[in-house]
């Protein structure tokens, strides 16, 4: 009896087992068309798997990883009728593959060269020019070097460069260099910078993904010469941008021709700090950006003129395919936009998009959709994968993703609305899209935002309703009609009209910017806070019913995340110059009155507090300066600073669980000590306090760990000299 119940007492068991692997398999199922759509997804998250690694993976783990690929794709060729197989095998087998093409695009990069630290005679070949808005306000022209060669000391006669390296001219040099020039200078030339804080943003990185050396500054006039050869399509692009900015700034003078500058030939640099920080605050800062905004606005206008051209010919009207020409003319001119103003990664993401538009009206298909989406985010990830980890392709796949679906999700009820027989409903219809696609799009940037630069615009919904279609219907129509104009040198009866509309733009961004709560400071969400959020807007924007609203519970634990991690309380600035201690709602820095910008500027970012100054004499909340001396007071134990002089009184050792000592290396006995060699070595630091007591000691080099891109202690890299002739 007893075996008979225990025989059914399982059967039931298994039978309610199969009854969830059957319902589960038909709900996967019925995502299956959908499942093509996570595979940039699942590329993007082996890409931020091998960017995450403490450690750089050798040869044998890159030959894994593409055996592992390779066996996932016989799986799924082999076992094509089983779900579990089919899946596990494409989710293993896209991260594998992206994975690979982060290490192969990694190794792909020639070594950091080890760059002279004193003034240094060089020569080498412009590749690109473009103006650049000091501090002051003064303008100087920056310049990208390739071929570079030293003209003095042991490195004459040495192979050039294999990296480039972007150099600021003097603002006083008269000399206007223009690409394919020979360029020959004295300059002091510095090494991409270390993280301002562990984990904070990493310039070493992104400098040598872009094939930058460093970074230099012409200390004297510089000499150019023309070469006698015809220079490449890309020199000559350069030195037409060039000269379109220069003729848009002699018409239209002041910020206005800054922002024309822009927004026709990509001037981006010019713009001044001050109206650049209020479109910021305004919420408008992708106005300043060439992106897909720009690029559809050409292409609309572009496709509106030739088809309105081809509609006036009886013979085009009726015979001629007149949406698929002027789709393949706005095509065309899209491009040479994105040719004109740089062909930066977002303005090649968009031209990418619409040419997969343009190439579904010609098959009747939908122009916009996930699908060429996802086309587009692979072929962008397959070409640079390190774009992943960047603001850019962040910030444009998050808005169209959510863009479209969200009015993929709204259109039964929008169609509705337009063709009611109630007259504010059809015209609520009309004037509720451009509100959707601003908080739609805006609303997916805000996290993206918080991550990269620690701020939110609320007012940005507002802001964007009035500047955006301003931008579309006048500022750059009459930009576009001024790049005809330029020919006849007429281009000024366009660019003034054009100089009214960004006047008013700049004047609603300066208006939203200094509304209450404009600019919200927060801190910075970490790297695992954004995984949490694109993997909640990947849910909701990519899968199929209700269950997709799950996808809200990442995303809302991703925006709380900066709010319950542990705030540092002490930073050491990578030169050991500098040391920032959070205290109550605000960020003292010293030693010394003018804190590094740069640095100031980044820990700012991640702890979104105001900054201040530490006092010389006295005590501020919990910090008691004296002498040079400073002792901040925490749970996790005090901490002594050593800002300008040596510990010479025992009595500061008493209760202190680190030392921080920017002269030497002396400390208290028992305590951390981090010493100026210490901060050579390791680089930046990071003190937080521990929850059972203590501190938790944080290095920027062992964050990072051994990776290609990190340089060696001091910023040395490989030295440029060839091997002996017997080696």
């Amino acid at each position: 009896m007893e075996d008979s119940l225990s025989y059914q007492y399982v059967s039931h068991i298994q039978a309610v087992f199969s009854r969830m692997q059957q319902v589960l398999a038909a709900w996967l199922w019925g995502q299956h068309g959908r499942f093509v759509l996570w595979l940039p997804v699942l590329l993007a998250a082996g890409i931020a798997v091998y960017f995450a690694l403490p450690w750089e993976p050798g040869g044998m783990a890159a030959f894994g990883a593409g055996m592992v690929a390779m066996a996932c794709l016989a799986g799924r060729l082999l076992w094509r009728d089983s779900l579990p197989v089919r899946m596990g095998c494409g989710m293993v087998g896209a991260c594998a593959v992206g994975l690979l093409l982060a290490w192969g695009q990694a190794h792909r990069m020639p070594p950091f060269p080890d760059l002279p630290r004193r003034a240094v005679h060089l020569s080498g070949r412009v590749t690109g020019v473009d103006a650049q808005t000091l501090r002051d306000g003064t303008q100087a022209l920056r310049v990208g070097l390739a071929d570079v060669r030293f003209l003095e000391g042991i490195n004459i006669g040495m192979p050039p460069l294999r990296r480039q390296i972007a150099l600021r001219l003097r603002p006083d040099d008269p000399s206007i260099p223009v690409a394919g020039d020979t360029l020959s200078a004295r300059v002091m030339l510095t090494p991409p910078a270390f993280p301002a804080m562990p984990g904070g943003y990493d310039a070493q990185r992104r400098a040598w993904f872009d094939g930058l050396a460093g970074h230099g500054r012409a200390l004297d006039r510089v000499a150019c010469a023309h070469p006698p050869v015809t220079p490449a399509m890309s020199a000559r692009l350069d030195t037409l941008r060039q000269g379109l900015g220069q003729r848009i700034s002699a018409a239209l003078p002041g910020p206005r021709g800054t922002v024309a500058a822009t927004v026709l030939v990509g001037a981006d640099g010019v713009i001044a700090a001050d109206m650049r920080q209020s479109f910021a605050d305004a919420g408008l800062a992708h106005l300043l950006a060439v992106a897909g905004l720009h690029l559809a606005i050409v292409m609309g206008l572009t496709m509106t003129v030739v088809r309105t051209g081809l509609a006036l010919s009886e013979r085009a009207a009726l015979f001629w395919p007149c949406r698929q020409i002027a789709a393949l003319c706005a095509l065309l001119a899209g491009a040479g936009y994105v040719l004109l103003t740089g062909a930066h990664l977002p303005a090649q993401r968009s031209l990418l998009m619409a040419a997969l538009a343009v190439g579904a009206l010609f098959v009747g298909r939908r122009p916009l959709s996930m699908r060429a989406l996802a086309v587009a985010a692979a072929v962008l990830m397959g070409l640079a994968p390190e774009a992943v980890v960047e603001l850019p392709l962040q910030m444009s796949m998050a808005a169209v993703m959510a863009l479209i679906a969200g009015f993929d999700g709204l259109r039964p009820v929008l169609s509705a609305w337009a063709q009611h027989e109630v007259w504010w409903r059809r015209m609520g219809a009309r004037v509720s899209r451009p509100l959707l696609a601003s908080m739609l799009a805006g609303g997916a940037c805000v996290p993206v935002g918080m991550a990269h630069f620690g701020t939110v615009q609320p007012w940005f919904v507002l802001a964007n309703l009035l500047a955006v279609p301003l931008m579309s219907v006048w500022i750059m129509p009459w930009g576009l009609a001024s790049l005809l104009l330029m020919p006849l040198g007429a281009e000024k009866l366009a660019l003034v009209p054009m100089g009214w509309g960004i006047g008013v733009v700049a004047w609603l961004a300066r208006l939203v910017a200094h509304l209450p709560v404009a600019h919200v400071s927060v801190p910075a969400m970490g790297s695992g806070g954004l995984v949490l959020f694109f993997a909640g807007l990947c849910w909701l924007c990519l899968w199929a019913g209700r269950a997709r609203f799950v996808g809200v519970v990442p995303v809302v634990m991703a925006l709380l995340s900066p709010f319950v991690g542990r705030m540092p309380v002490v930073l050491v600035s990578p030169d050991a110059r500098m040391v920032g201690v959070v205290t109550g709602q605000r960020l003292l820095s010293g030693p010394g009155m003018h804190p590094d910008p740069f640095i100031l500027r980044e820990w700012q970012r991640v702890t979104g507090l105001r900054a201040g100054l530490l006092p010389v004499d006295g005590r501020q909340d919990g910090v008691a300066c004296h002498g040079g001396v400073c002792r901040v007071a925490g749970q996790g134990g005090d901490i002594v600073l050593l800002l300008g002089a040596r510990l010479s009184d025992a009595a500061l050792c008493l209760g202190a669980e680190a030392v921080v000592n920017l002269h030497g290396q002396t400390g208290c006995p028992g305590a951390d000590r981090i010493g100026r060699f210490d901060v050579w070595r390791e680089g930046a630091y990071a003190l937080y306090p521990r929850a059972g007591g203590g501190l938790v000691v944080k290095r920027d080099r062992a964050v990072r760990g051994a990776r290609p891109w990190v340089m060696r202690p001091g910023g040395a890299g490989m030295p440029d000299l060839p091997l002996a002739q017997a080696e």
